[in-house]
């Protein structure tokens, strides 16, 4: 409790944004603990200086958050309006408090110098001066997924605009982990020679999660989902139908009881869609140079993710938690609420080790996924292998917090709990660091090389069996 006091004390804008979780939990232990920190950390800034008065407003920006992510908005209403519906939250503007930015939320670390006797001139956060919240625009954009999350725009004090997305009934603390593991892994790739020559690397975002079940994302700008693009594709050149396409496929399935053979993928769902995905890049990139270095960096971050995402288990890889930026040709993925192989206990479980349909290695160009794919995938795999015990270090915290659940919901009786399921969990992540195949639909392997695992993965990714039984707007065919 000391150690994260005298954090908040020294740096408040970023300790209370990490803070805002573990102060509204619904476990009474931890909430009381976090109330004490607040508590003390609050007493030893003077009165009146610039951080008591961050203390003071903080719980209540927090608190309008909250149910600006939760405002259902009205019906068929494409948008919230903040100043008549949060107009207390309008009137609070401008704040002192920082942006949740990532660049305002990631420490960097000196580097090691001998004659670094003066620490004191140090600063952990790169800029002292951060953005901080002067304003909100008028109108915040309601999405229309399942839980309508809401895109809310705040105006920096240097005058920037930038969106965030509101979203409920989500924990987003996993979502948070993930990118502090994702944050290592750039680390990792960055001193290693061969990954590094190639600027390998993992697209990360903040992610501030305000309660247990809702919570702030940074918005990723220039991203589109692969489902949307390849969806515009397929309209443009005439193979899809807004009206009848999907229902037509549907029936298909359900004849076949959702289960998809081999040989009728084949003969009658994947000659509908050709891919198309390498028209997106001669069309968005349409420069030579540009467009062979977007294909080489979505070929490249489409490797690293494939093979992390394996590694930790991420499921739910359909066309639109992975995107793609329209000004590099990075892959981009989002949503890790189905972590740790939740993706195989769902009724339709997902076999594939990660997302590498026909269009994906289709915009990989003429060699497919011979080349640079397979080369990046291995010299990912191999740092991953190589620095295991480090990776398992951050992994097990997320095991030991007893909040993140665990497919069985404890929430209701509002005790911790240990499960069984987080111990197989490591022992998969374990498993599949020594090269055994473990999780996809084949029974588990011998420890194989770093190119014999990511050969063998590739394999069991693009293997038509597997995609056919595959949940039915996983859409394996996009």
């Amino acid at each position: 409790k000391c150690i994260v006091t005298s954090i908040l004390r020294e740096y408040p804008q970023q300790a209370l944004w990490m803070m805002a979780a573990v102060s509204k939990s619904t476990v009474a232990a931890r909430r009381d603990a976090a109330a004490e920190i607040l508590q003390s950390a609050k007493k030893g800034s003077r009165r009146g200086s610039d951080s008591n008065a961050l203390f003071m407003q903080f719980p209540s920006l927090i608190d309008h958050l909250i149910k600006l992510c939760f405002h259902p908005g009205q019906p068929k209403a494409r948008a919230i309006n903040i100043s008549t519906e949060f107009s207390s939250l309008k009137r609070m503007m401008p704040l002192g408090i920082i942006l949740p930015i990532q660049q305002a939320l990631t420490v960097t670390l000196p580097s090691y110098d001998t004659n670094m006797t003066d620490q004191s001139t140090f600063r952990p956060f790169s800029v002292s001066e951060h953005p901080t919240i002067a304003g909100i625009a008028d109108d915040a954009e309601i999405l229309n997924s399942l839980q309508k999350p809401k895109k809310v725009v705040f105006i920096g004090s240097d005058g920037i605009s930038r969106p965030f997305l509101c979203k409920p009934k989500d924990d987003l603390r996993k979502d948070s982990r993930m990118m502090e593991f994702n944050a290592m892994i750039n680390r990792l790739l960055s001193k290693v020679p061969e990954s590094r020559r190639r600027k390998l690397y993992i697209r990360t975002f903040a992610v501030v999660p305000l309660t247990e079940d809702c919570g702030m994302v940074e918005w990723v700008p220039n991203t589109r989902g692969l489902r949307q693009i390849l969806q515009d594709i397929y309209i443009t050149c005439g193979k899809f139908d807004r009206m009848k396409t999907n229902p037509q496929i549907k029936k298909i399935y359900d004849q076949l009881q959702g289960k998809m053979p081999e040989e009728m993928l084949k003969a009658k769902i994947l000659p509908m869609f050709p891919p198309v995905f390498h028209k997106w890049f001669l069309t968005t990139f349409s420069e030579p140079a540009a467009w062979i270095r977007a294909r080489a960096a979505y070929a490249h971050t489409t490797a690293v993710w494939s093979m992390v995402g394996h590694i930790v288990g991420l499921g739910d890889r359909h066309g639109e938690n992975i995107l793609l930026d329209s000004t590099t040709g990075d892959c981009i993925h989002v949503d890790f609420s189905c972590l740790f192989d939740k993706g195989l206990l769902l009724e339709k479980p997902e076999v594939v080790p990660f997302r590498f349909t026909q269009n994906m290695v289709d915009g990989l160009g003429i060699t497919g996924y011979e080349g640079v794919f397979v080369k990046v995938c291995e010299i990912t795999l191999s740092v991953l292998r190589t620095h295991k015990e480090a990776l398992m270090t951050v992994l097990e915290t997320f095991i030991h917090d007893p909040l993140v659940e665990w497919t069985k919901s404890h929430k209701s009786s509002g005790v911790e709990v240990r499960n069984p399921h987080a111990q197989r969990a490591i022992s998969n992540i374990t498993e599949r660091l020594q090269g055994v195949v473990v999780g996809v639909n084949a029974a588990p392997s011998l420890p194989l090389s770093v190119e014999g695992q990511a050969r063998r993965l590739i394999a069991e990714a693009v293997s038509h069996s597997n995609l056919g039984k595959m949940y039915v707007w996983w859409m394996a065919w996009f």
